[in-house]
């Protein structure tokens, strides 16, 4: 609010006399009053001259004025005018479509660039905040949009009020005041002047038997018109002086009498008084809703990150939030594919309801543009050599006739540059691989219509090394941007096999299966150590072990560990310290199969120093009242499955069939699981894959945890809440054979993935969707191979779109041993990133990679052309305006059509404030002043004309 105040005068006698019969009684005793006073008072000097009978009937008037002045109470108050500004929302689609290209050709910006550009660098929110307090939105998928900033210009207004400050400094002696001087300087003189002609006549006559006859004779006809005049003058100017000088006195009740005349200078104190009040102000004046002035990095805020784009939540959301009687307008900028939340129904009725005006800009272009594109690209990220494996990949065409087109996949030798099918360039530059051999060849019909169509591919490697796989399109001549008719992916043969230690604390069901499983995989190298087995013992694996591993040397050459509720205290602190270093220096990965027979004793005893250090290895906190309290439940009676969190869809080891789709149906329909074990909450940093469903076991509004994964240091630790998952054999072995092959695999995937000696560089997940966030972890050492100390290292990201961008890497917090790094990025574009580390010194510098596949989201992909009939129909509801953006479309004219339609809504509320005490006490001694100063004048004119 922009407060303002407004002194006001008024008659408190007037504003309570009500009825037109009174006003007549009040008017009809005025006219009595001033009608008796002529009357009577010509009766009784009708024997002087003019000039005196006026002088005396005009001083008995002032005085009769002044009491109906005095009746009538005038008062001043100083009446507030609080001004609630115009408002302006500016919304902004960030969802992932907003990546789509602005326009028809190639070389088009995207949309987010162009909405970028229209509230960064066409000076729009500048424009609306010198007449609106202006708020920036952004919305995607959240089901509330994001302030990012309160933007109103009140340079003006501290102007004004500056200026104000200064003038109450100045303080020049007011031009009424000189005047009411002046005319008491002439009341002194015409009255002296007066005085003194009467006292010379009367001297001067003859003395005679009566007083009244030498007066008489004394009054020459000239010297009595002349003393009549000086009094009448005397008398005019007495009143004048008083009411200009009073009037000031009266007004500016800051000031003594003697400050106003100019004698007196106002002391510092009271200057410094007053500018301190000015400074300090009424608590009253504040805006409850200051605006928030913030620097903005608007390349950071405004970013195509949202999985959808609920347009009806957000604009509902804001008109429920601000005040519809100030609201001149909110302004969309968006594609218009609102494909997420509540439809547009209920925020345009509320919208109409506030007579709010809407004025959406379309992004985009207004027709399907004839493209083809290569959406999504899956490649494993390690192979075995002979070990066949499948190509996924999505293809989406647009335009107005179905196309048939040739995909080929493409094989290399990767020689760790950047991405050749995302740099500028020439259109064989972007779908070119160099090096690169065309494997296969397949024919694919796609309907115009923005269908994704799959693709699939096998192939069986045979040189072992890093590769580039790319699923290319021969476009036809008419395709729009060849910039995205291939994608690649990364993957690596590996020759050596996979090393993994199983430790149980129990032939369980989920240990034998798993132990089958990887004894028969030809490209894992099985141990075991069976806690309760015996000498002589058999057991499908390649070595049996009869204690944990000793030295490092021995602990180090397995890539996993994978323990089914094992008895630790089995295992001793020094072996403790080992698998520390196993994580922590080594990438090693471990499995956590919780079972009920040892996993609650792990907190159990708190006074054994090696809980601390087990429980660290847990990406969840274990429960500490003991076995029998401490949750969890054994022996259940009702299987239920498992509540997926989104981070699953991620997770490519629960993918145990050929689509996450038909994962997740075979995860909820197999039957699911009858116990877990208890824990208290995830990790700071872990993630959450899933919970046991049950909805009797929630506690403090949270299910229990079943799967969670963290980084511990260089490794991958993952937790799993019941050594159950074997009856997903029931839906088929081959899916529970998937899991826990996968499984295994990624947690070693940093191990495997090393390509130096020096550290490792982890992802958190090598393929995400547009608008998530990437977090890194790199794991280093020195020359020394002791943990490096640098305060932060830097990486660098190379982007689908070609461009290189600096990633800062900071010490993490939640690293138990020091030379872990952290850093992370938001992936805004589709395609693919690579993630380079150099270490080492010039001489020695060896550089770390690690890469992520990115997609847009189905729903964002489904109507890439821009929504004009939804958008029109939201401007015309709501009497706005819509404004397309075409390519050609200048961000200065969407500015100055949106500045001129949008008018300013202020409102202006009047606060009246109570009557000023100290104007009415001066007010009152000035008409007693003025009262007494003409009854006295009368008085003397009377004496001195013999009157009674």
């Amino acid at each position: 609010m922009s407060p303002s105040e407004q002194v006001v005068y008024e008659f408190a006698r007037a504003s309570r006399l009500d009825g037109w019969w009174v006003w007549a009684a009040v008017v009809l005793g005025l006219a009595v009053a001033y009608t008796a006073c002529v009357h009577y008072y010509k009766r009784d000097v009708g024997e002087l001259r003019r000039p005196v009978r006026w002088t005396l009937i005009g001083l008995r008037l002032v005085a009769v004025t002044a009491l109906v002045f005095l009746f009538f109470d005038l008062v001043r108050r100083t009446e507030r005018r609080v001004t609630r500004p115009s408002e302006v929302i500016v919304m902004v689609d960030t969802s992932q479509s907003m990546s789509l290209p602005s326009g028809d050709s190639i070389a088009a910006p995207s949309r987010v660039e162009r909405a970028r550009e229209l509230v960064a660098d066409s000076e729009l929110l500048e424009s609306f905040a010198e007449e609106h307090r202006t708020s920036v939105y952004v919305f995607d998928q959240a089901t509330e949009p994001r302030l990012v900033q309160t933007k109103f210009d009140q340079e003006t207004t501290a102007t004004e009020e500056q200026s104000l400050a200064e003038e109450a400094l100045v303080e020049p002696v007011s031009p009424f005041v000189f005047f009411g001087g002046f005319c008491l300087a002439v009341f002194v003189i015409a009255s002296l002047v007066a005085f003194a002609m009467g006292v010379l006549g009367i001297g001067s006559s003859k003395s005679g038997a009566r007083r009244r006859a030498s007066v008489a004779s004394a009054e020459t006809p000239g010297s009595a018109s002349a003393i009549g005049w000086s009094l009448l003058i005397a008398a005019i100017t007495l009143v004048v002086g008083i009411v200009s000088i009073g009037g000031v006195y009266a007004v500016h009740t800051d000031r003594s009498l003697s400050q106003l005349i100019g004698w007196e200078q106002r002391s510092g104190s009271d200057e410094s008084e007053s500018e301190t009040d000015a400074e300090s102000g009424d608590p009253l004046d504040g805006d409850p809703q200051s605006p928030t002035m913030k620097a903005v990095d608007w390349d950071e805020v405004i970013v195509a990150g949202g999985a959808q784009s609920r347009i009806g939540d957000a604009l509902r959301s804001v008109l429920v939030d601000h005040d519809p009687t100030t609201l001149a307008g909110v302004v969309v900028i968006t594609d218009g594919q609102n494909n997420g939340g509540a439809s547009l129904t209920s925020a345009l009725a509320l919208a109409r309801r506030g007579e709010v005006s809407v004025y959406p800009v379309g992004l985009g272009s207004s027709q399907p543009p004839t493209n083809i594109r290569v959406v999504d690209l899956e490649v494993p990220r390690r192979v075995y050599p002979g070990d066949k494996f499948v190509v996924a990949s999505v293809l989406q065409a647009t335009g107005t006739t179905p196309l048939e087109v040739e995909v080929e996949l493409v094989d290399a030798l990767d020689t760790g540059e950047g991405n050749p099918a995302n740099e500028p360039g020439s259109a064989d530059a972007v779908t070119s691989l160099p090096g690169g051999v065309v494997l296969e060849t397949q024919r694919v019909k796609l309907e115009p219509d923005a269908t994704l169509t799959d693709i699939r591919f096998e192939i069986e490697p045979q040189t072992v090394g890093r590769r580039r796989l790319a699923v290319r399109v021969v476009a036809p001549a008419e395709d729009r941007n060849a910039n995205d008719n291939m994608q690649t992916a990364r993957y690596e043969v590996v020759a050596r096999k996979l090393r993994v230690l199983a430790i149980a604390g129990g032939p369980t069901r989920e240990y034998r299966f798993v132990r089958n499983l990887l004894f028969r995989d030809e490209s894992v190298q099985l141990d075991v150590w069976l806690q309760t087995g015996i000498q002589g013992m058999s057991q499908d694996a390649d070595e049996l072990l009869v204690r944990f591993p000793e030295t490092a040397e021995e602990l180090f050459e397995y890539d996993a560990v994978v323990m089914f509720d094992p008895d630790w205290s089995a295992i001793d602190s020094a072996s403790l310290e080992l698998m520390d270093r196993f994580m922590t220096q080594q990438a090693g990965g471990l499995v956590l199969v919780a079972g009920p027979v040892f996993h609650p004793k792990i907190s159990g005893d708190r006074s054994d120093p090696r809980s601390n250090q087990i429980s660290a290895f847990f990406p969840v906190n274990l429960a500490t009242r003991g076995p029998l309290l401490g949750g969890g439940r054994q022996g259940g009676s009702e299987a239920w499955p498992l509540k997926f969190t989104p981070e699953s869809s991620q997770a490519e080891f629960l993918w145990v069939a050929d689509s996450p789709e038909e994962s997740f149906e075979i995860w909820n329909d197999f039957g699911g699981f009858y116990d877990y074990v208890g824990v208290k909450s995830a990790k700071p940093g872990a993630k959450v894959y899933a919970y046991f469903s049950d909805p009797t076991t929630e506690v403090s509004g949270s299910l229990p945890i079943f799967m969670a994964s963290q980084f511990y240091g260089a490794g991958r630790v993952f937790f799993q809440g019941s050594g159950e998952v074997w009856r997903l054999r029931a839906a088929g072995d081959r899916y529970f054979d998937s899991y826990y092959t996968k499984l295994i695999r990624w947690v070693s995937e940093g191990r495997l993935l090393r390509d130096s000696n020096r550290g490792v560089l982890l992802v958190d997940s090598d393929r995400a969707m547009v608008g998530q966030n990437i977090t890194l972890r790199a794991v280093l050492v020195d020359d020394q191979f002791q943990p490096l100390t640098e305060p932060s290292v830097t990486a660098k990201l190379l982007a689908p779109d070609g461009k290189i961008k600096d990633l800062k890497l900071t010490p993490a917090a939640d690293s138990p041993r020091g030379g872990t790094y952290t850093g992370n990025f938001v992936a805004t574009k589709s395609g693919g990133y690579e993630i380079q580390l150099a270490v080492g010194d010039a001489l020695d510098e060896q550089l770390l990679r690690q890469s992520v596949q990115v997609r847009l989201p189905t729903s964002e992909l489904e109507r890439p052309r821009r929504a004009d009939d939804e958008l029109l129909n939201l401007a015309s509801a709501t009497r706005g305006e819509y404004v397309p953006v075409d390519e050609a479309t200048s961000m200065s004219d969407v500015k100055a059509t949106l500045s001129e339609a949008i008018v300013p809504q202020s409102q202006v509320t009047l606060l009246a404030g109570t009557p000023d005490s100290a104007f009415t006490l001066r007010r009152n001694a000035v008409l007693m002043w003025l009262i007494a100063s003409v009854l006295t004048f009368e008085w003397v004119t009377r004496r001195l004309h013999r009157l009674a």
